[in-house]
């Protein structure tokens, strides 16, 4: 048994059992009360040493303890912190957590992928088949409405991503308008898919082949049948001439001075029946300018001087729309070139002559016109026909428009009719030329003689 030192004698400098032991207001203690206290030190000094912060060197001396008042027991050991589990945000486990990241991840990259996927589809027209249309674009359509036309056909399903493409790409700046066809038989040799780009160019802008083929326009030809002919050589597309006839610019040329557009076929007599050189794939406003240009050449200095004479001879002005109107006339009537002068002075007769009254051309070929080409979608009764003004047997003077574009002979026949007092006209048809009178009564004679 250890032997207790002199407190008393030795202040401040117990050792740490007998420290403990004073502490614990043990005087004289046992040995196995000894023992405990020391194990009880023991395991203090091991949870401070864990828990507490170091001492200071200075800060160990021991304060002596008055007898008197014995130190209250510390507590053994301060509560350690709790460490912290495997959570993550708002208490999910980590574990969890990157499970439900990694899901996220592949749902929006799965997600974004197919989008991509369906964008790049419509945008190459992959998966898509062939598709035989037409839309039709007003002259202030934007490229919006244009897509939303398409989408409704059937060519793209996303109109806000074919406006983005039109953007980017500049070639939605100037479109085209009127009917636009797609997998046309005379543009397309087979049925095409149209991706994007493709669309793009019919609706901004046509290439221009480098392959040219000459047309030959033959004379008489109306607006409707030139348009179908061009339309069948490949040239351009027929709904296009006629949506640009219509409003498309033009440029100011004099002898269109006072002809009402809107119509599509108001530009009838100025296209001049000639053979023409055009490129395939061609633009309506270029065809119809060529056109346009090649009248402006042929009405030449002389036609005009001829022009001036008719209102010396028949003491009325014509203008150059009333010309072509008899010349158009005089080409559907008249059996050959030969007797196209002598045609046309019947017509010049009645309208100017003071005994033929009321002054009605009495012309087939404008009812037939109307009926065939113009109006035939209205005139489909005898009462809508008597009441089209191109009936000349129920309406006098010229037909509102020509009904044709005439030749250089017929031109030139309704500038300088022949000197005649003829009224009146029949064709035989054993010889299949005219036969001519110039009063009711030669006619009707002539008519029973020829059955």
């Amino acid at each position: 048994m250890r032997k207790k030192k002199n407190t008393e004698n030795y202040p401040g400098e117990l050792g740490p059992d007998e420290e403990a032991l004073a502490a614990a207001g043990l005087i004289r203690p046992e040995e196995d009360e000894l023992e405990r206290v020391v194990q009880e030190s023991l395991a203090e000094n091991f949870s401070d040493a864990f828990n507490e912060e170091p001492v200071p060197a200075e800060e160990e001396a021991f304060e002596e303890v008055p007898a008197e008042e014995p130190k209250k027991k510390p507590l053994l050991r301060k509560l350690r912190p709790k460490m912290k589990g495997a959570y993550g945000l708002w208490g999910i486990p980590h574990i969890i957590a990157t499970v439900i990241w990694i899901a996220l991840i592949v749902f929006i990259g799965s997600s974004i992928g197919q989008l991509g996927w369906a964008c790049a589809s419509d945008l190459l027209a992959l998966g898509k088949e062939p598709m035989k249309v037409t839309i039709s674009l007003a002259a202030n359509d934007t490229v919006s409405e244009a897509a939303d036309k398409l989408q409704e056909a059937g060519l793209i399903r996303y109109p806000q991503l074919f406006e983005l493409f039109a953007k980017l790409t500049g070639k939605g700046e100037k479109l085209l308008f009127g009917n636009i066809s797609f997998n046309d038989a005379a543009e397309e040799e087979e049925l095409v898919v149209y991706d994007y780009n493709a669309l793009m160019n019919k609706l901004s802008y046509r290439k221009r082949s480098t392959a040219t083929r000459e047309i030959m326009i033959p004379e008489g030809y109306n607006c409707s049948q030139i348009f179908k002919l061009l339309e069948e050589e490949g040239i351009c597309p027929a709904a296009d001439l006629e949506a640009y006839a219509i409003d498309g610019e033009l440029k100011d040329y004099w002898f269109l001075q006072g002809v009402q557009r809107g119509h599509k076929y108001c530009l009838e007599g100025f296209l001049f029946p000639d053979t023409y050189e055009f490129y395939l794939n061609e633009t309506p406003a270029n065809v119809l300018t060529k056109f346009l240009n090649n009248f402006d050449h042929r009405y030449s200095d002389e036609m005009r001087t001829l022009q001036l004479a008719l209102k010396q001879r028949f003491g009325k002005e014509f203008t150059v729309y009333e010309i072509l109107t008899i010349a158009s006339i005089v080409e559907r009537e008249a059996a050959n070139p030969d007797e196209a002068l002598t045609v046309a002075s019947v017509f010049y007769n009645r309208l100017t002559s003071p005994n033929f009254n009321p002054k009605y051309l009495g012309s087939d070929a404008t009812i037939l016109y109307a009926t065939q080409f113009r109006d035939k979608e209205t005139l489909t009764n005898d009462t809508a026909i008597n009441a089209s003004p191109y009936n000349t047997y129920t309406h006098t003077g010229l037909p509102p428009t020509p009904i044709s574009n005439p030749g250089v002979s017929s031109l030139k026949a309704a500038l300088n009719p022949a000197k005649t007092n003829y009224l009146y006209f029949m064709l035989d048809k054993s010889t299949g030329t005219h036969r001519f009178s110039e009063t009711l009564a030669q006619h009707e004679a002539l008519r029973n003689l020829l059955g």
